[in-house]
């Protein structure tokens, strides 16, 4: 077995690989504990694959993603995420036997092969994650290989038909744009074991299109949040409706540009202009009989978005500045 594409950070390589069957004869559900197991189970698809496309649907894609690929691939990315690296979409659109589509928001790591499949944690790159880089650390992966003999498998099939049918095709206007984003990213990302700045007063660098939507949804005020940070964020309050969840993130988001120096406007509604979303327009709108709950809610995504290295250290610095600050106390 040759050095597989996906890879994991150092405590998984330390690890032993080990694998959990649920059979009493062979493996059907095999538990994958570590990047490597991930990374050569998938490579087992790959390489016995004869009658069908490879089928992968993986948010993120990084440098050496694709040496191990072979045959037929139909392959579903978040290409304007600012995490998928364009260079390698691009390579992947050049095969004659290779299909690229789309789709905002996808953070599914599937790959399905025409003998099982694996449903994992590991993003498609030589470091196993979204970003590389400054991004890249040590990570601990893990996922479920599937048989076809399994019911499930077939539900996974299923599955990734009705997202193929959501995806869209990739234009040489998504790889401009998204190669804007990714040369963003990768600038302002800090390096991997550099301490965070020690003074809140240098400028900021921040892209607020990272975060938000670029433009207004018509039935809305502000500016949405990308379905990225969504994702990565929406686990920090699961007790709150997917609906709040996106407003609190939103307000979150407008809170910290704020801070940035990076005042968005919003839109006009109930009597009112068109004009800035400033710190006092935004806490307005946590409304007087939940501003407690929304409070503690925003500042909890805040506190997540600190930590994460997933957000640029200016992201990080200006969350905690609003944590600081409290806006909400004014």
């Amino acid at each position: 077995m040759g050095m597989p594409f996906l890879t994991h950070g150092s405590l998984a390589e330390n690890n032993s690989i080990m694998s959990i069957f649920f059979t009493t004869s062979w493996a059907r559900i095999m538990f994958l504990d570590s990047g490597r197991a991930i990374a050569e189970k998938i490579q087992e698809l790959i390489d016995e694959e004869v009658y069908q496309p490879v089928r992968m649907a993986v948010a993120f894609w990084g440098a050496g993603a694709d040496y191990k690929l072979r045959g037929r691939c139909e392959l579903i990315c978040d290409l304007d995420s600012g995490a998928c690296n364009p260079a390698v979409i691009r390579a992947l659109l050049q095969r004659d036997n290779c299909v690229v589509l789309k789709l905002d928001g996808l953070h599914a790591k599937v790959v399905i092969g025409s003998t099982g499949a694996v449903v994992s944690s590991a993003n498609m790159s030589t470091n196993g994650l979204g970003a590389e880089g400054a991004d890249a650390s040590g990570t601990i992966e893990a996922g479920y290989f599937v048989s076809e003999k399994e019911s499930q498998y077939e539900r996974i099939v299923s599955w990734f038909k009705s997202v193929w049918e959501k995806a869209s095709e990739i234009t040489e206007s998504d790889l401009a744009k998204a190669q804007q984003k990714w040369d963003f990213r990768n600038r302002e990302m800090p390096v991997a074991g550099t301490p965070e700045p020690q003074s809140e007063s240098e400028p900021y660098h921040i892209n607020p299109f990272t975060l938000l939507e670029e433009r207004i949804d018509p039935a809305d005020r502000l500016r949405a949040v990308k379905p990225m940070v969504f994702n990565q964020l929406r686990d920090a309050l699961p007790h709150v409706d997917h609906r709040r969840q996106g407003k609190i993130a939103t307000w979150a988001c407008h809170l910290l540009l704020n801070q940035a120096g990076i005042v968005l406007d919003h839109s006009s509604g109930n009597g009112e202009g068109q004009g800035p979303a400033t710190d006092h327009w935004i806490v307005g709108r946590f409304g007087t009989d939940k501003k407690d709950d929304t409070v503690e809610n925003v500042q909890r995504f805040l506190e997540v978005m600190t930590r994460d290295t997933e957000f640029s250290k200016d992201i990080r610095r200006a969350a905690r500045q609003v944590l600081v600050s409290k806006p909400w106390l004014d």
